[in-house]
């Protein structure tokens, strides 16, 4: 979950704007009721970056930055890169990815306003109609290309200092992680629309060859000839664009946003340029949000412009048309959900006597618009869900919300009706065993991710790729792309990290392995494995032998080994395990291209063994 550091003083101004509800000495008890977590008050140092502006707040444990988040500047070759710019009271907030509405403190402020029954019910928005359009390109919907979603806004009559530009830079950062995973399913611009075209043709989000234009980066100097760059050039030259690289690798045209003139916004997901930067001169801002689906660009969007409104009064909202391959859009869209909520249900849920007037005070001081009707088998609510909340999809969301109103401290202890006697797992019992005996035999245990690459977990070792391997659908990297089918690639990894200490090193691993299985509830299982690996100058197929050996020995069962051919050994030293005629390991010397794929020097001798096959109930 991310931390937060949420602004103290600036926070008690917003939630006591209209009356004093709240002082300083509350402010942890009541995120504690509204179900927030606080790790801490603090004061937290504050930092700019020289090159772009951007607010860093880091405490005396973290210490100064290394980098820029915004512009890649790296303030260790250039320390006069950062600036130091006070201090601030802060609250580090340890914050529900699913709630990043209430990431900002105009976010937190209406939420608390609510919660504490100053300002309940649904917030509206005023928008006014548009006057800027964006033009989308239709080979950004490509796979050559494929961002096509956008959402736009403009903003009016802002008031913008140093703490307000912090707080709006903040916000874009942590919704590029809590909405876009970072940035690849959505990323934010805030330009200077000052600086722009805006009465001129339409802006236009477009696709571009890689060497098609230039433009010079969001931290890099105007006045520097060198700074102007193609869009591939940034990716290789910009830290900011190295940083982001991977998520344009497979296309063959990037994504740009210019205005109706030709100047460039920015190259979504990686950089703004330069001639659009906002600073505390800036009075009116043109806003993009871009990605892969309009809901999630939509919600983001819809996020940071109700946190901004609340922390500036005054700003006005403005809708942008998008038109894309004919059709056309407004946004942003502050027209809430609809969704009912029946009341026996919701009181049954929760176990609190509510009724549908109880249950409509508890939803309007979540933010909810609320109106009840009364039918014959119980009254229903029909609920108006915020267009900033994300996290509420369905009526048990409207449940838990009701809940944390409520107060779980004030709900009455009750037993269980029905009571079970738990048991530990009958493989968690023999993998305690198998740890021990393992570490018998002098190995050291270690424990690895679960998640990996198709490159890590086949190519490295020249095997072929395993049909039942369960891919992750929107993967975090590229380096975690599936589930592992085997532990030893994640061992051999670990001996390529400690190859600086003394040999020989003896490890292993107890953990599960997931495969598609269309018999299993989910569609995939997990079955248990141990893998061991020995390095050392003297470490060769006798050695895995022995522990294989013992450890079957150990385990009372009586192995049997099979010469085979095992993909990523040495032919001719490598072995299959049975038990009754039944695979159920494989042991060998690693093959030397899988010890070079991690920079290993010494011999490799590994065994894995399937324990959930190799400890049934039958053969023990």
């Amino acid at each position: 979950m991310p931390i937060i550091n949420m602004p103290i003083d600036l926070l008690l101004r917003l939630v006591n704007a209209e009356r004093q509800v709240l002082d300083g000495s509350q402010i942890v008890q009541t995120l504690d009721d509204m179900g927030v977590e606080t790790e801490e008050v603090t004061v937290a140092d504050v930092f700019a970056c020289a090159a772009c502006d951007n607010v860093m707040e880091r405490t005396e444990a973290q210490g100064p930055p290394a980098h820029c988040p915004k512009c890649g500047a790296d303030f260790r070759a250039s320390p006069a890169g950062l600036r130091e710019s006070g201090k601030a009271h802060v609250a580090r907030l340890n914050m529900l990815a699913v709630r990043p509405d209430i990431f900002d403190p105009g976010g937190m402020a209406r939420y608390m306003r609510g919660f504490l029954g100053v300002r309940t019910g649904l917030i509206e928005y005023p928008v006014s109609p548009p006057r800027i359009t964006v033009q989308v390109d239709p080979r950004l919907g490509q796979d050559s290309s494929y961002r096509p979603a956008i959402a736009c806004a403009v903003l009016r009559n802002m008031s913008l200092d140093h703490e307000r530009i912090k707080l709006l830079m903040n916000l874009q950062e942590d919704l590029h992680w809590a909405l876009g995973r970072d940035r690849k399913l959505a990323s934010i611009g805030v330009y200077d629309l000052d600086k722009l075209d805006e009465r001129g043709p339409a802006f236009r989000y477009r696709a571009v060859a890689p060497d098609e234009l230039r433009f010079v980066p969001l931290g890099f100097s105007p006045s520097d000839p060198a700074a102007n760059l193609t869009p591939r050039e940034i990716l290789q030259r910009h830290k900011t664009g190295q940083a982001y690289a991977h998520l344009l690798a497979k296309f063959s045209a990037f994504p740009l946003l210019t205005d109706g003139r030709g100047a460039v916004l920015s190259m979504p997901p990686i950089i703004n340029s330069e001639a659009t930067r906002v600073t505390m001169k800036t009075r009116q801002c043109f806003v993009d949000v871009t990605g892969m689906a309009q809901r999630t660009v939509d919600r983001a969007l819809n996020i940071l412009l109700s946190g901004l409104k609340e922390v500036m009064p005054g700003l006005e909202i403005e809708a942008v048309r998008i038109e894309s391959s004919g059709a056309a859009i407004v946004t942003p869209d502050f027209r809430p959900a609809n969704l009912s909520l029946d009341v026996p249900t919701a009181a049954d849920t929760i176990g609190a006597p509510l009724d549908a007037n109880t249950l409509t005070r508890l939803l309007e001081r979540m933010g909810h618009g609320v109106s009840v009707e009364r039918l014959a088998e119980g009254d229903r609510l029909r609920v108006l869900v915020p267009a900033w909340r994300n996290d509420v999809m369905h009526a048990i969301d409207l449940i838990e919300d009701a809940a944390i109103a409520y107060g779980y401290d004030n709900l009455v202890r009750r037993l269980v009706p029905t009571f079970t006697i738990g048991a530990p797992r009958a493989i968690e019992e023999q993998s305690i065993v198998v740890r021990s005996v393992f570490t018998g035999l002098g190995f050291h245990q270690v424990m690895t991710l679960t998640l990996t690459s198709e490159a890590a977990a086949f190519d490295e070792w020249g095997v072929p790729h395993d049909p039942r391997t369960v891919r992750i659908e929107n993967p975090i990297s590229s380096e975690q792309t599936i589930c592992r089918v085997s532990l030893l690639p994640g061992l051999v990894d670990t001996l390529a990290i400690n190859k600086q200490y003394d040999l020989p090193q003896h490890l292993f691993e107890v953990g599960d392995c997931s495969f598609l299985d269309p018999e299993a509830e989910t569609g995939a299982r997990e079955d248990r494995y141990v893998a061991a690996a020995m390095i050392g100058p003297h470490v060769g197929y006798a050695d895995i032998r022995a522990v294989a050996d013992a450890f079957f020995h150990e385990m009372g069962l009586n192995l049997e080994v099979r010469a085979a051919d095992v993909p990523g050994f040495i032919p001719g030293r490598a072995a299959s395990l049975h038990l009754a005629g039944e695979w159920v390991g494989t042991m060998g010397e690693l093959h030397p291209r899988c010890l070079e794929a991690g920079g290993l020097r010494h011999a490799v001798a590994a065994l894995e063994i399937n324990l959930a096959a190799a400890l049934a109930p039958q053969r023990v």
